[in-house]
């Protein structure tokens, strides 16, 4: 099992609160500014400071999430004065506040390279469950503050994906060097496509007995991520080396890498569990039309035995597949007519109880590996399947 280390690697410290009215709404006020409490200034000092800052708004329907750069002052409001201090932070109109409202959570985020996240989520929401997940959901009006260096958190599998969605990314202090593996199978030291690469990654980790099916598929995982990373940085640090022609040339080419990043999570999620099915001798079909364009991750016991009249249609089962799900878990509603009870195979962290009250609702079933189980409380965990659960299922249809 790598070793991703501790938070306070990656994370300083957090300030956290409920918005209050008047600091969202500019009908109240437009000062731009939070009052801060004696304990931040441990983090952010004493003395006058800007900070670079990435403003991220998360909403669980990501086409209203939204993110901007600037920077924040922390600075004493009564600097003059001989006996009382004041400290604020001054921040730039942003769409982390702009899209907030009144008991949203905010979240300033101190990273251990002196930058600053300042992060804004919907009460009640996904995206609020995952920032209670990394620090905690003792809040209220005041800011509530976690010094990590002192707290020392070990960073689990699903604090490590809420990282990555807030682009902060967590890296292994025991991981191999696998370029010198991956060019001795390819040739070169260059991209394959996802089927290759995912065929490399457990190659690269080896052997499997006495693991469960969940095991195999986060260490699969991990295993093609660091090998990903690796990769990836010796094709940015050819590129740099190499330049940009102008300002387009080097947002073309940090956008192919982010979109990259995401297209081949998910190909690498399903490959890992194309490959476990395999292996446990369950029949399936990945990727194959039911009615229409409509195509399911995965059918079960094949598209054949879908297409089939007079098949019962209490022996096929379906299974989509996303890294995160957030809004986007209903998409599955609409595929495999055939199918009633929908599952969904997801690594999302944290998913809040309205959210899993919809899904129950609409009688979608989640399948999350047992290790990321470990962040739900026990009602919500005994709704959902682990794989190893998912397997049995499966068989017995």
């Amino acid at each position: 099992m790598l070793d991703f280390g501790k938070l306070d690697a990656y994370i300083a410290g957090v300030a956290l609160k409920r918005i209050s009215q008047v600091e969202c709404e500019e009908r109240y006020s437009n000062q731009h500014e939070l009052n801060g409490v004696k304990e931040m200034r441990k983090l952010f000092g004493t003395t006058k400071k800007i900070y670079p800052t990435r403003f991220m708004r998360l909403e669980d329907d990501e086409e209203k999430s939204g993110e901007s750069y600037g920077d924040m002052t922390w600075y004493d409001a009564r600097e003059a004065h001989p006996t009382r201090t004041e400290y604020r932070f001054y921040y730039q109109k942003n769409v982390a506040i702009e899209r907030a409202g009144p008991e949203d959570v905010l979240g300033i985020i101190l990273k251990k390279d002196g930058h600053v996240l300042f992060v804004t989520a919907p009460k009640g929401s996904q995206a609020e469950a995952e920032l209670f997940e990394l620090f905690g959901s003792a809040l209220g009006a005041s800011f509530s503050v976690v010094d990590f260096e002192e707290k020392g958190t070990t960073l689990t599998f699903a604090k490590r994906m809420i990282l990555e969605a807030l682009g902060i990314e967590s890296v292994a202090q025991d991981a191999k060097d696998y370029l010198g593996f991956i060019e001795k199978k390819l040739g070169s030291l260059s991209f394959p496509n996802t089927k290759t690469f995912s065929g490399l990654a457990r190659e690269a980790f080896g052997d499997t007995r006495g693991l469960s099916a969940d095991e195999r598929l986060i260490y699969w995982w991990n295993t093609e991520e660091t090998m990903f990373k690796q990769l990836e940085n010796v094709e940015i640090e050819s590129r740099l080396k190499t330049g940009f022609h102008d300002v387009d040339d080097f947002l073309t080419f940090s956008q192919f890498v982010r979109q990259r990043r995401s297209s081949r999570a998910g190909s690498a999620l399903e490959n890992h569990l194309s490959e476990i099915f395999e292996t446990e001798g369950v029949m399936h079909s990945r990727g194959k039309k039911t009615e229409g364009n409509k195509k399911p991750d995965f059918i079960f016991p094949s598209i054949e035995k879908y297409h089939e009249a007079g098949f019962p249609m209490e022996r096929l089962a379906m299974l989509g597949v996303k890294t995160t799900c957030k809004d986007r878990w209903r998409q599955v509603l609409a595929e495999a007519d055939k199918i009633p009870l929908k599952h969904l195979f997801t690594l999302q962290p944290k998913i809040s109880s309205n959210q899993l009250d919809e899904m129950s609702g609409a009688n979608v079933r989640l399948v999350i590996p047992s290790e990321l189980q470990e962040s739900y409380c026990c009602d919500i965990k005994r709704k959902m399947l682990s794989l190893e659960d998912f397997l049995l299922y499966v068989k017995h249809l």
